[in-house]
């Protein structure tokens, strides 16, 4: 697996690990899994609603944790920064849609996919990943009360066919 460009600076001898990424960007602990912090809120031009027309997160998961099934009233742009891949996970009727999100594009990885609005999704880092750290764009911007949890027994009767995905990225009900 190859691994994506290394989060330094020139000064440094070494990339930097997930732990270190977590002080330097002051992240802190997300709700749904993981570790984030909002670095923008477009603030100069409010939709009519006064909803911010766009925000920004870092995202930095780990292996052993993942993205619970959400979803939210808005497009999400997820960017990739440092790390290994990560799987972003969208539930269809069709069965899951999964876009690893990564450097490796010979092996179908892509820097960059977008969640259409109202579509449950979740992530976790990629099979023999250790850690990612990516960037999230939600447009409109990100309002909590337009979050929503998914539930795994109402997940798995919608979308059977994502039954292996929705018990690995939800809390038992």
């Amino acid at each position: 697996m190859a691994v994506s460009l290394p989060f330094n600076q020139p000064s440094q001898s070494k990339p930097l690990g997930p732990k270190e990424i977590i002080t330097l960007l002051d992240l802190q602990p997300h709700p749904e899994g993981g570790y984030f912090r909002q670095t923008f809120i477009d603030d100069a031009h409010p939709t009519a609603s006064g909803r911010a027309p766009s925000t920004m997160i870092y995202f930095l998961l780990e292996r052993g944790n993942h993205s619970n099934i959400h979803r939210i009233d808005a497009a999400e742009g997820w960017h990739f920064y440092a790390g290994q891949a990560i799987d972003v996970v969208e539930l269809s009727r069709d069965g899951a849609v999964i876009t690893k999100l990564g450097m490796d594009l010979a092996r179908g990885e892509r820097p960059q996919c977008v969640v259409r609005p109202n579509t449950w999704f979740g992530s976790k880092p990629a099979e023999g990943s250790e850690w990612a750290l990516v960037g999230c764009t939600v447009a409109p911007g990100f309002l909590f009360e337009k979050f929503e949890l998914g539930e795994r027994g109402k997940l798995v009767e919608e979308f059977p066919g994502c039954r292996e995905w929705i018990v690995a990225l939800t809390p038992e009900s």
